[in-house]
């Protein structure tokens, strides 16, 4: 029986040994969403001869196996796994995160038994690396103009890579941008999560997803190199305007797990400014992943306005009792 366990950093090289293999390119699979987030959804993980799965106790599109990844496993003999496990461990046999092209083979499997959902929250929005750090093309032009408001803008403005002498500023960028998204008032001073006892803020679940972001974020600053992190900050006249983390999937597919601009320097094109200028400082990478938009429709909006080659679609299967 398959044996599940909560992830931990030591286990970034075999889920990207597994993952490599499989040339995923879905940010689920990405090891820094898959040990930042093992709280938030309960994610677990297991290997079989190299083969890496996943299960989420999450509620929703986020519960259930994944397909699974890599390794010297036969697809079928990986899903007799599973099915074995669900039977054992009482659990539902449901499958999450689901592409277009794996759910081919749960199709191919169980037949008229799979009951498929599609959430257009959970896709994911893959870029081609140069055109994000060229802008090139028409498509860009209002991208290109927004780049050109910030170079009018800021005179001194620098992108600087993340480490552990400047890791402080990415977090105060985290910390005024929770204050202007109205989740707190003030930002605490050494505290691990300036939410933790504001009771000024309302508490509901938009702020607590804030919340636990913050803290994703403080801990991957402080595990960057076991969790293969690489970020940077955009300081304009000598101070911190805006951050960047990611990690890389797979081979030349990189993952944009954190991306925050604040103030004026948000109003005046820096989104564009740090997304294409951390493009460039990547180097040689065929592929960026900026992941879902949770159906936000701003978001969707921002994402789509980059012109994304690929909509990686994401189903939620449910296989019916024999």
């Amino acid at each position: 029986m398959l044996q599940f366990k909560s992830p931990e950093h030591s286990d970034r090289e075999a889920v990207c040994k597994a993952v490599g293999e499989a040339s995923y390119v879905g940010s689920d699979a990405s090891f820094g969403n898959l040990f930042l987030l093992r709280k938030k959804y309960g994610t677990e993980i297991a290997f079989e001869n190299g083969t890496l799965f996943r299960y989420y106790n999450g509620k929703g599109s986020r519960r259930g196996y994944t397909i699974p990844l890599g390794g010297a496993l036969d697809v079928g003999d990986a899903i007799q796994l599973i099915e074995q496990h669900a039977a054992e461990s009482n659990r539902p046999l449901e499958f999450c995160l689901v592409t277009q092209e794996q759910l081919k083979i749960l199709q191919q499997y169980f037949g008229e038994r799979a009951a498929v959902e599609e959430n257009r929250g959970d896709s994911d929005y893959i870029y081609s690396a140069e055109s994000l750090a060229t802008l090139e093309g028409k498509d860009y032009r209002k991208k290109r103009n927004h780049f050109s408001r910030f170079n009018r803008t800021y005179s001194d403005y620098e992108l600087r890579p993340i480490t552990a002498e400047n890791s402080a500023d990415a977090l105060d960028v985290e910390k005024l941008w929770l204050i202007e998204s109205g989740t707190i008032e003030i930002a605490k001073e050494n505290v691990a999560n300036p939410c933790v006892d504001d009771a000024s803020a309302e508490c509901c679940e938009d702020r607590k997803s804030r919340c636990a972001e913050f803290d994703a974020i403080a801990e991957a600053l402080y595990r960057m190199d076991a969790l293969g992190f690489r970020g940077a900050i955009l300081y304009v006249d000598g101070n911190p305007a805006g951050m960047t983390m990611a990690t890389e999937i797979s081979s030349g597919v990189w993952d944009i797990h954190f991306e925050k601009v604040i103030g004026e320097y948000a109003e005046n094109g820096g989104y564009t400014a740090i997304n294409k200028l951390f493009a460039e400082s990547l180097g040689g990478v065929g592929l960026i992943n900026r992941e879902e938009d949770i159906n936000i429709e701003g978001l969707r909006k921002a994402k789509l306005s980059y012109y994304p080659l690929v909509i990686l679609h994401k189903y939620h299967v449910t296989i019916k009792s024999l």
